[in-house]
């Protein structure tokens, strides 16, 4: 099962989408709102979706309840990491573990054995997105919290690409999957805020937050229409790739010290890439 150039195609818009409404999160005010903001936007691009496309079948919802339970450990790792410490280490080090801990799930769950050639061009990636990240003076929260949202991206990418596929409908799957995954945590953050000091921190940054939570669901939704025409491992791959564009951003617009190692690191990542894109061809 090979990588069909739409398949790639959509894998690295994904990317390019990921790395923009992460450095909108970093660049907020009150992060733990701002997530609250992007649970509306999230909230509404599901409810669009399931009034367009309807549910998906019964046996998808096992994976959309264990996706939504990883998702929620995933917003509250990432927003937590972002408090701790820069974009350019907590998004380069939680992205760099999924990679090669999702190609290595697939040959399990899925038994989809890559080839030699993509296999090193997912081990690229892995590698360099951990040479970009890695900061031996970070601060050890920030890593920490990075970390646990690395193992969050490999679980709910194993699982959503699995469920897609049982869904035999990425719409449906992904209008219910949101949902439930934004939905408590508006809730969770309402509770804790309180719906007056919500609305006030939150002053003048709604239409960004909301934005950033749909156009994140518009670019997994991309990935996950790629993982149903293609492995799950090497596509999951190349939508790490949107380091690259983290590190481009987290220099030019968040004006963050990105080194010259760093910059090595971002173009293994694009040799990797570029290795699963032409040994699929």
């Amino acid at each position: 099962m090979t990588l069909p150039p739409e398949a790639i195609a959509a894998a690295l818009l994904s990317a390019l989408i990921h790395a923009g409404w992460n450095a909108a999160l970093k660049a907020g005010r009150d992060r733990f709102v701002d997530l609250g903001q992007m649970a509306i936007g999230g909230v509404a691009f599901g409810l669009a979706l399931t009034m367009l496309v309807g549910p998906p079948p019964a046996a998808a919802w096992p994976y959309i309840a264990a996706s939504c339970i990883v998702h929620f450990v995933y917003w509250t790792a990432l927003s937590q990491g972002y408090a701790s410490g820069d974009m350019s280490h907590v998004y380069t080090i939680a992205r760099g573990s999924a990679p090669a801990l999702v190609t290595l799930g697939a040959v399990f769950a899925a038994r989809e054995i890559p080839p030699a050639p993509v296999a090193l061009g997912v081990a690229c990636v892995s590698a360099g997105v951990f040479a970009v990240g890695f900061s031996p003076s970070a601060p050890w929260r920030a890593t920490a919290w990075a970390a646990l949202t690395g193992a969050a991206i490999a679980s709910y990418s194993l699982i959503d690409a699995l469920g897609a596929r049982a869904s035999g409908n990425v719409f449906a799957y992904k209008g219910w999957g949101t949902i439930g995954t934004f939905l408590p945590i508006l809730c969770f953050v309402l509770a804790r805020r309180g719906p007056q000091r919500f609305v006030e921190a939150g002053r003048g940054r709604f239409a960004i937050g909301a934005f950033a939570g749909a156009i994140s669901s518009a670019g997994f939704l991309l990935v996950l229409w790629a993982q149903m025409r293609a492995p799950i491992g090497p596509t999951t791959a190349l939508r790490e790739t949107s380091v690259v564009f983290g590190a481009a951003i987290a220099a030019l617009a968040l004006k963050e010290a990105v080194t010259a190692r760093r910059w090595f690191g971002a173009a293994i990542v694009a040799a990797g890439a570029m290795l699963i894109g032409f040994a699929s061809a």
